[in-house]
């Protein structure tokens, strides 16, 4: 049983990297699953380590959470094109018959950009997952485990890593009360995406806590899981929010490149507008999820 704080995020650490080594396989053969689960383990591993930076010496995580951030986008752009055509195309299936003759070409024309942007994505995450920067990485990442840059913070006790929950709480605590500043539009989307990616790191910090310190004060534990769902269910409405504002971009730019001078311009930019339509309704629905959910869980940190 882990008896510090250091040991218990280490061993967290190491739990993490060997989910990454085990799913790399897959990912780099192209298997979505796997390369969702690997991006899920990569975010893991660098949101606790920003978490829990004070328990290691100034400056000592920064290299791994670059490498960390670099390999998530990889990842991503594995990943989210696939992602991004289901949903447009599930959502052009639900469009009335009557609309069939504008729907149907804007949908031909998202399978086949984004079949390519995924083509082009999982060729470069096999090109990275065999590269010699990812190799670096890990090796960097075994070093940091094996030789751990620990502050004084770190002997503290185990139950002292609830610590990283009270300061993630107090970022997601800010970063919704900065969104009355912002404007509407693309800095109003910012700053929900800024508070999804809190929410998600107090979401890591929490499960942390709970998971690996199981025989902490019960009062604690308890708060860490309630903390734990209450920042998932944020994390995930502002993710379908951020899925929005990805696919209405996706959605701006096919139109613009769609050549009005070709026979079914008009058609393809009138289906792709409604589909932009659609997901400017699913916008707001997930902000109005957030706010419900956020005066839920406000009440509990």
């Amino acid at each position: 049983m882990a008896s510090t704080a250091g040991d218990v995020v280490l061993a967290y650490l190491a739990r993490q990297v060997a989910e990454v080594r085990r799913l790399a396989p897959g990912a780099a053969a192209g298997r979505a699953e796997d390369i969702h689960q690997m991006r899920v383990a990569v975010r893991r591993l660098r949101s606790v380590l920003g978490s829990c930076r004070p328990l290691f010496d100034g400056g000592a995580v920064d290299p791994l959470r670059d490498g960390l951030r670099w390999l998530s986008r990889v990842l991503g752009a594995a990943r989210d094109p696939g992602v991004v055509r289901d949903r447009l195309l599930e959502a052009a299936a639900r469009e009335p018959e009557a609309l069939r003759w504008a729907v149907d070409p804007a949908a031909a024309l998202i399978g086949t950009r984004l079949d390519a942007d995924t083509a082009a994505g999982l060729a470069a995450a096999a090109d990275a997952l065999t590269g010699t920067r990812y190799e670096r990485l890990l090796v960097a990442i075994d070093t940091f485990l094996a030789v751990p840059p620990l502050a004084p913070a770190a002997a503290a006790p185990a139950r002292r890593v609830h610590r990283a929950v009270r300061r993630d709480s107090t970022r997601l605590v800010r970063t919704a009360a900065a969104l009355a500043e912002a404007n509407g539009g693309a800095e109003h989307d910012v700053a929900l995406h800024t508070v999804r990616k809190a929410a998600k790191r107090l979401r890591y910090s929490s499960e942390l806590v709970h998971e690996a310190v199981p025989d902490g004060p019960a009062r604690r534990l308890k708060h860490a899981r309630r903390t734990a769902k209450g920042a998932r269910t944020i994390q995930q409405v502002l993710g379908l929010h951020q899925d929005s504002v990805m696919v209405q971009a996706v959605l701006v730019e096919l139109a613009r490149e769609s050549d009005p001078g070709a026979g079914a311009g008009s058609a393809v930019g009138f289906g792709l507008g409604r589909l932009h339509a659609a997901e400017d309704v699913r916008a707001a629905a997930a902000e109005k999820k957030f706010h419900k959910s956020w005066r839920r869980l406000r009440r509990k940190l």
